[in-house]
C-alpha cells in the first residue's frame, strides 16, 4: 500500500535524520549519503541560517556534545565545499548575453581546440 507523504521543515528533518543516524546504520557510506542529503536540502531550500557553518557546528554539538573535534572540522570543511559547489555556475550549454562587443549580425563563439582557447565572431544565420 502507498500513501502521500508531506515533509515539513525539510532542513531540520534532514539534519536529524543525518545526525541521529536514523534509521540506524553502521556503515560509513550510508552516513555520508545522509550528510549529503542534508547539505543538498540546505541548498535546494536556501536555508539561510543553515548555510552558516558556525550554526551547523553549534547544532551538531547540541545534539552530540562529545563529537570528535577532528571529525567535526572535517565535516565542516566538506560542508563548505558542498555549499560552494552548489553555488557555482556552470559554463552555459547554450546562448548567453554578455557585456562584450561583436560586429553587427555576428555572435561570439568561445571554445578550446588543441588545448588552446579561442574566441571568434560568426555570422548569425537567418
Amino acid at each position: 500500500m502507498t500513501a502521500l507523504v508531506k515533509y515539513k521543515n525539510q532542513t531540520e528533518y534532514s539534519f536529524y535524520i543525518w545526525i541521529r543516524n536514523y534509521p540506524e546504520s553502521s556503515h560509513w557510506a550510508e552516513d555520508t549519503e545522509r550528510f549529503n542529503v542534508f547539505a543538498k536540502t540546505v541548498c535546494v531550500f536556501n536555508a539561510k541560517k543553515w548555510k552558516n557553518v558556525d550554526y551547523l557546528e553549534k547544532r551538531i554539538l547540541e545534539e552530540k556534545p562529545n563529537f570528535d573535534s577532528e571529525i567535526l572540522q572535517d565535516i565542516l570543511i566538506a560542508y563548505e565545499h558542498i555549499l560552494s559547489f552548489y553555488k557555482a555556475i556552470p559554463v552555459p550549454r547554450c546562448w548567453i548575453d554578455e557585456e562584450v562587443n561583436a560586429e553587427k549580425n555576428k555572435y561570439i563563439e568561445r571554445g578550446i581546440k588543441n588545448g588552446k582557447f579561442y574566441e571568434i565572431q560568426k555570422e548569425i544565420k537567418k
